[in-house]
């Protein structure tokens, strides 16, 4: 047995099969950078002169066959015309293992992403293994691009263009069943089942995929129809933006998906190199991967890396509380963690478990780690105890009394408080170091942002432990100092204060969230108190401005909106009136609460907001960003948290700032400092001492 080794890929010839088997040694996953790019066209260089009869394509590396293309040299591209060559060179690879003689298998066990996938589409075969980290998609779009080594031509003919066309426009991954299911893999089978695999793949041969998948996508009518339902659909999710600046890869992942079909290689491959080009160098492109790299970094944060070992470790969590987030947070943990979860009440304990049934849809399997508990029992075992009852610190500090009683000393103790003072709750208690706060947002499982909070006595253990915790959960922790509001909340309450106070000069509520949800924003200022809950706004706004000052006091008015119970979604009306979750439209009765607005032509009372006063979108948005801003600029220089990379990641990941535009901090980098100055100035606030870490 002949073997060449190099940095990135091993060539190794065995008989009349040759495997290439990608090996890095420098890196976490196996990537498509310049180096390895460079190896395999070696082997390649070589295989073409000495043809195996079979090639198999593997990884040695552990949960990973190939994670995709170089991320960091797609970010640092700057012309089109270079983006360009390299799609075209990711191609001619492509193209180079799919014209051997060799009857070629790619060996997929682990993540296959991208131009991982895309290496292995031009296999003649893919065995997909079944392992838990076996996912194969092509996830370009949502870093602002779409598949550029040849996977919007192959993948068509492997799977048909429904459903190619949806992994495309998506992202979406799928595991080694499913890919069988979707024709993606010829075998999906267990590890020790794969060199079996290979045997029988090769003895079938080499495979020609011609024609266009399915038939009916000839008929050009069809073709049209379908291709006006494949727009209709991806775009209805970005109806209140600007497509073409905010996300571009959708628009034109599609525009050239219907121009590919039935079209020569050749030309199918020069317009994907093409397309791929003009938008690598888009904003969106450079801000998307921005946005992947701080999420990224939150993940891979010391603090993680140091509890890594005991999350991995963790095997018994016990959740305290059924109701919507504490259910929610128990199916979080269950996700590899046994969980019982704890009521007073039978019947409290039984909607509990409603809501995770309900949640059990997508993974029945995970319902089954979940045990409902109406005493104290398995408490002995538990290396977690997280809670979330009723936000009021006796509560919790009596439950954190009896839970020490049962647990090992050194389990650790989280509380979801979204406005308690960890600090105050480690009062009294028998082992305050294990105590932190583990702040999860509403829903819980599909909310991807946790506060990492820590109190005064809170041990570093229990920090990288629950920051570990965090990530092992699937979600983004960022850490943050035991402070009121801690960051999240405290830099979004002068955001909805900002957007209240544009009431009271005029302005109308669907207006003010409409400018909003135009610049990116998930949810319009009102529909998001109404989401969350006049009350608990009203609650938030309370503490921080007891603790801050009057920028987060919340007016008068709201206070009354709140005592006549206008709640929002859960009493039906609130800024906007309700159908159980479905807003309808603005809520008639609300100019009863607002300041009057004297009509300058017939001094009466206008209707909820001025006509002529109408602030355009972008005063509007800077009216109620510019405060946030400021804010997330005090947290920086309190410490609220450390690093402005992790706050731009809390701002995306936690209320859903646009991530189009690079994280808050990024988006105001992108405005001239003279040109910022003067726009603070004309809303009445004062420069913050630290305003130069906006441009750092």
């Amino acid at each position: 047995m002949a073997v060449k080794r190099t940095q990135t890929v091993k060539l190794v010839r065995d008989g009349d099969i040759a495997r290439i088997c990608f090996a890095r040694k420098d890196k976490s996953v196996n990537v498509l950078d310049l180096a390895c790019m460079t190896e395999l066209e070696r082997h390649l260089d070589a295989l073409e002169q000495d043809t195996p009869r079979v090639l198999v394509l593997e990884s040695t590396m552990p949960g990973c066959f190939i994670a995709g293309a170089d991320i960091s040299l797609i970010q640092s591209v700057r012309d089109q015309a270079e983006a360009e060559r390299l799609a075209e060179r990711g191609q001619a690879v492509c193209r180079r293992i799919e014209d051997l003689s060799a009857v070629s298998v790619a060996l997929v066990r682990g993540a296959c992403m991208g131009g991982g996938l895309e290496i292995a589409l031009a296999c003649d075969h893919i065995v997909a293994i079944h392992d838990p980290k076996t996912q194969l998609g092509l996830p370009e779009i949502k870093i602002g691009i779409h598949p550029g080594f040849g996977g919007c031509v192959r993948l068509p003919r492997h799977i048909g263009w429904p459903k190619a066309v949806e992994m495309i426009l998506t992202g979406r991954a799928v595991d080694a069943k499913r890919a069988r299911r979707l024709g993606l893999a010829s075998i999906a089978c267990h590890a020790e089942q794969s060199e079996d695999a290979v045997r029988y793949l090769a003895d079938k041969g080499k495979v020609v995929r011609k024609g266009v998948n399915p038939w009916w996508m000839r008929l050009w009518p069809v073709r049209v129809l379908f291709f006006q339902q494949v727009e209709k659909r991806a775009l209805a999710r970005f109806r209140h933006l600007d497509v073409e600046e905010a996300y571009p890869a959708v628009p034109a992942a599609i525009a050239l998906l219907r121009s590919l079909v039935g079209l020569a290689d050749g030309q199918a491959y020069a317009r994907e190199a093409e397309s791929l080009g003009r938008l690598a160098v888009t904003p969106t492109c450079k801000n998307l991967i921005r946005v992947f790299f701080i999420g990224d970094a939150l993940k891979k944060q010391p603090a993680a890396k140091e509890g890594r070992e005991g999350a991995a470790a963790i095997r018994h969590c016990a959740v305290y509380g059924g109701g919507v987030m504490g259910s929610g947070i128990a199916w979080v943990a269950a996700k590899n963690t046994s969980v019982d979860l704890h009521e007073v009440s039978e019947e409290a304990l039984g909607r509990g478990m409603q809501n995770i049934a309900r949640l059990a849809k997508r993974d029945p399997k995970r319902m089954q780690r979940i045990r409902p508990v109406l005493d104290h029992s398995g408490l002995k075992d538990a290396q977690v105890v997280i809670e979330a009852v009723l936000e009021e610190l006796d509560v919790k500090r009596a439950l954190w009394a009896e839970v020490e009683k049962h647990v090992p000393e050194d389990t650790l103790l989280l509380t979801n408080t979204s406005s308690l003072s960890v600090t105050d709750m480690q009062k009294g208690a028998r082992h305050a170091g294990c105590i932190a706060g583990m702040h999860f947002f509403n829903p819980a499982p599909k909310m991807p942002l946790v506060e990492i909070v820590a109190g005064k006595k809170t041990s570093p253990r229990a920090v990288h432990l629950a920051t570990a915790l965090a990530v092992h959960w699937g979600k983004f922790p960022v850490v943050t100092a035991d402070s009121p509001g801690f960051l999240v909340n405290r830099c979004l309450m002068p955001y909805m204060a900002a957007a209240l106070r544009l009431l009271e000069v005029g302005q109308k509520v669907a207006h003010v969230d409409g400018a909003l949800k135009n610049f990116g924003m998930p949810m319009g200022a009102f529909e998001l108190a109404d989401n969350v809950g006049l009350d608990i706004c009203m609650h938030v706004g309370t503490h921080l401005g007891d603790a801050f000052g009057e920028r987060f006091t919340m007016p008068d008015w709201f206070a009354r909106m709140v005592k006549d119970g206008l709640l929002g979604v859960k009493s039906g009306s609130g800024f906007f009136t309700y159908e159980g979750k479905k807003k309808q439209g603005v809520n008639e009765g609300l100019s009863r609460y607002l300041p009057a607005q004297p009509d300058e032509a017939t001094g009466t009372d206008a209707d909820i907001g001025a006509g002529d006063a109408a602030m355009t979108d972008a005063e509007i948005v800077d009216a109620c960003l510019i405060p946030m801003l400021l804010e997330a600029l005090a947290c920086l220089r309190e410490k609220v948290v450390e690093d402005a990379g992790h706050l731009d990641a809390a701002m995306v990941y936690g209320i859903g700032f646009p991530p189009f535009r690079g994280g808050l901090l990024h988006y105001f980098a992108q405005v001239k400092k003279a040109e910022l100055r003067k726009r603070i100035d004309a809303l009445g606030l004062e420069i913050p001492k630290n305003f130069e870490v906006i441009y750092e």
